[in-house]
């Protein structure tokens, strides 16, 4: 069963405030005690990731009492809370800052992402832009959606005017990889596999580097033809899998293998068509 309208209306406010009364008022204020490393130099946690989920997580026990949560920042400090994205009734998956290392370095590519899986299916995800306070979501089976706002509305928590943008990627999609653009990190590689995968990279009309949220944003909304990720985070992907199949793209493991939330190995190669994902995964894969 989806969630009805004031259920997601609640868990995006709740994002939102988040964003909007954490994660902003830090943006490009913090000092180097604020950050920290985790697992490498470029895997960074800082007081408004930590500060972020506490809320969301507080909110939503107050709020639904009965569900579980997995968040980024309580998986670094106990890696089995993500046996709960199988086994709970209803749990909430929270990246309270996606792309904290742009977040600490000033750049405005970040976000932060929620998905609610029921029975180990995802039934809800949220996208959201805390710099221009809009978000993309979806719903299973019901479509994926660009919730603009007004200039005027940013930031203060009331409802958009304006209705929400249904997103539809085009049914006729570029095959040949040499026009293609896409979403790659080649430096999160190491060894070989980085000097091939920098090789493969170089055909495409253009690769950036974006983290989960703005990529899923990007691809849903067809300004990238496809993204390849090298690790299977369901923070990362939960949220931005169901939104990009629900606007019409193709999600599945490097391994052609389909996703699911408590998938936590492999490479998750999204495409805006079939067509596409098998020509771009036979490039990958040779």
């Amino acid at each position: 069963m989806n969630l009805d309208k004031p259920t997601q209306a609640r868990l995006i406010n709740i994002v939102r405030r988040a964003g909007q009364e954490i994660v902003m008022p830090s943006f490009r204020q913090l000092s180097a005690a604020d950050v920290d490393t985790k697992s490498s130099l470029t895997d960074l946690v800082t007081i408004a990731d930590k500060a972020s989920e506490a809320f969301i997580t507080t909110e939503i026990q107050q709020a639904f009492p009965g569900w579980a949560i997995v968040g980024e920042e309580a998986v670094a400090e106990d890696p089995s809370t993500t046996d709960k994205i199988a086994t709970a009734q209803t749990c909430v998956i929270i990246d309270p800052i996606d792309g904290t290392w742009n977040y600490a370095h000033g750049s405005p590519e970040f976000g932060l992402i929620l998905a609610v899986v029921v029975k180990g299916v995802t039934r809800f995800g949220l996208l959201y832009d805390p710099v221009n306070d809009d978000w993309i979501y979806a719903n299973l089976g019901e479509g994926a959606f660009f919730q603009r706002t007004a200039m005027d509305e940013k930031g203060k928590h009331q409802t958009p005017a304006q209705a929400p943008l249904a997103l539809r990627l085009n049914d006729t999609t570029e095959t040949d990889l040499d026009k293609l653009f896409g979403i790659m990190s080649v430096n999160s590689y190491t060894g070989q596999k980085k000097q091939d995968f920098a090789l493969k990279a170089s055909r495409f009309v253009r690769i950036n580097n974006l983290p989960s949220c703005p990529a899923y944003r990007q691809i849903a909304q067809g300004h990238f033809h496809f993204s390849l990720t090298y690790k299977m985070l369901p923070w990362d992907h939960a949220a931005g899998v169901l939104v990009h199949t629900e606007a019409g793209g193709i999600c599945r493991t490097l391994e052609n293998k389909d996703y699911s939330p408590s998938t936590l190995d492999g490479e998750m190669l999204a495409a805006q068509s079939e067509q596409q994902w098998q020509a771009l995964a036979e490039y990958f894969c040779r």
